[in-house]
C-alpha cells in the first residue's frame, strides 16, 4: 500500500534525478576524478555511468517482480516479513545519514561563498523547512517544483558553460591515455557513488501514471547527466589543468574565470544560483523517499505526519556526522563512494538476486 495516492509523469520522474544526482556531483566530482585519472578525468563519468545503468536494471527488475510495490515493500515480500524489515531498516538508517549529508555540503558552500556571518542552522534550517513544506505536499507536487528548478538550473548551466569557451585550453586535454585506462576507471569510483543514487527509482516507479515502464526515458536521462558530468570535468580540466584536484569545488573557481569587459563579472553567483535550485530539488526527493519508506515500514497509511520531525532528525545528523567543513570533505571520500555504492547498489542487487531466484524456483 502506497502511502501518497498522488502520480508523477516519467518526465518529471527524470527531471527529479536529474539534480538529484548531478546538483552535488557537478561541484565535487571534478576534483575527485582528476585525483585518480589526472588528464583523462573527462572519461570517468562513462565508467560510473556503467554503475548508474545497472542500478535502473535492478529498479525495473524489482517492479516488474512486485508491480506496485516499492523497494522496501517488496523486501519483505522476498526476503520473509523479518528480514525485509531489517533491509528496510538498514534503508531506514542509511537515508538520514546521505540526507544530513547533502544537508551540510549545501550549508558549508552557503555559509563559505555568500553568507560567511549567518549562522550555518540558519542556512540549513531555512532550507530544510522549505524543502519539507513541499515534500508534505505531495509526490506531484515534488514533481512539478523539479520541472520549474531544472529548467531554471540547465538555463544557468549552460550560460556559464557559453561564457567559459573564450578561457578554455584544449591543449590540457594531452597527455590522452598516458597510462592507460586504469587510471580513468579509478576516477570513475567517485561518478559511480553518484550514479548509484539511480535506486531512486526503487522507491518511485509505483508512483509514475504509465502502466508502460519507462526504461528509455531513464536511459535518455541517464545519457545527459552522464554528458553533462563529462563536459563539467572537460571544462576544469581545460581552465586549471593540473590544479583541478586541488580545489574543494573546481567548478565555483571556474566561473570566476568569468570576465567580460570589466561589465559582466562575479557570475560565481550564478554557481550558487544552480546549486540552490539544484539542492531543493535533491533534499526534497530524498526526504520525501526518508518519509515515505518511513511510512511503509511502520504500516501508515499517511507519510506527512513524519516529514518534520524527520526532516529534522535529518539537521541532526547533519550536525552528528560532520563537525566541521574538512570533515565534511572527507566524507565524500573514496571510503564513502565504496560506503554509498553498498547501499545503493550491492544490496538492491542482492534482493533482486534474491528475488530472481525465489521466481525461478516458484517459492
Amino acid at each position: 500500500m502506497l502511502t501518497d495516492k498522488g502520480k508523477i509523469s516519467a518526465r518529471q520522474l527524470a527531471l527529479m534525478i536529474f539534480p538529484a544526482i548531478l546538483a552535488t556531483s557537478i561541484l565535487s566530482v571534478p576534483s575527485m576524478t582528476m585525483h585518480f585519472a589526472g588528464h583523462d578525468m573527462w572519461l570517468s563519468p562513462v565508467w560510473g555511468a556503467i554503475v548508474g545503468l545497472a542500478v535502473i536494471g535492478i529498479s525495473f527488475g524489482l517492479q516488474k517482480l512486485h508491480p506496485g510495490k516499492t523497494i522496501i515493500q517488496a523486501s519483505s515480500l522476498i526476503a520473509g516479513w523479518l528480514p525485509g524489515k531489517v533491509i528496510g531498516f538498514l534503508f531506514l538508517t542509511y537515508l538520514p545519514h546521505v540526507t544530513g549529508l547533502i544537508i551540510r555540503e549545501y550549508g558549508e558552500f552557503i555559509a563559505n561563498n555568500a553568507l560567511p556571518r549567518t549562522p550555518l542552522f540558519i542556512v540549513m534550517g531555512t532550507m530544510v523547512l522549505v524543502c519539507a513544506v513541499n515534500v508534505r505536499l505531495g509526490i506531484e507536487v515534488v514533481g512539478r517544483t523539479a520541472q520549474v528548478f531544472v529548467t531554471l538550473l540547465v538555463i544557468l548551466l549552460s550560460l556559464i558553460f557559453v561564457l567559459l569557451i573564450g578561457e578554455l585550453e584544449p591543449a590540457e586535454l594531452l597527455p590522452f591515455m598516458e597510462n592507460g585506462l586504469l587510471p580513468s576507471i579509478k576516477g570513475g569510483i567517485a561518478p559511480a557513488a553518484w550514479f548509484s543514487e539511480y535506486i531512486v527509482l526503487a522507491f518511485l516507479l509505483p508512483y509514475i501514471k504509465s502502466e508502460k515502464p519507462p526504461v528509455r526515458t531513464m536511459v535518455l536521462s541517464l545519457l545527459v547527466i552522464t554528458a553533462s558530468m563529462m563536459i563539467t570535468n572537460i571544462f576544469c580540466l581545460f581552465l586549471m589543468g593540473d590544479l583541478t584536484d586541488s580545489f574543494a569545488f573546481p567548478f565555483m573557481i571556474a566561473a570566476r574565470y568569468i570576465t567580460i569587459a570589466d561589465f559582466l563579472q562575479h557570475i560565481e553567483a550564478i554557481i550558487i544560483a544552480i546549486w540552490i535550485f539544484g539542492i531543493f530539488v535533491k533534499i526534497s526527493v530524498f526526504l520525501y523517499i526518508f518519509a515515505t519508506s518511513a511510512a511503509e515500514w511502520l504500516g501508515l497509511k499517511d507519510y506527512r505526519q513524519l516529514v518534520f520531525p524527520l526532516a529534522f532528525l535529518c539537521v541532526i545528523y547533519s550536525y552528528w556526522i560532520v563537525s566541521d567543513s574538512q570533515s565534511a570533505a572527507g566524507l565524500i571520500s573514496t571510503s564513502a563512494n565504496v560506503y554509498t555504492m553498498l547501499m545503493l547498489f550491492v544490496l538492491p542487487t542482492a534482493i533482486y538476486v534474491l528475488g530472481l531466484l525465489r521466481k525461478k524456483a516458484g517459492i
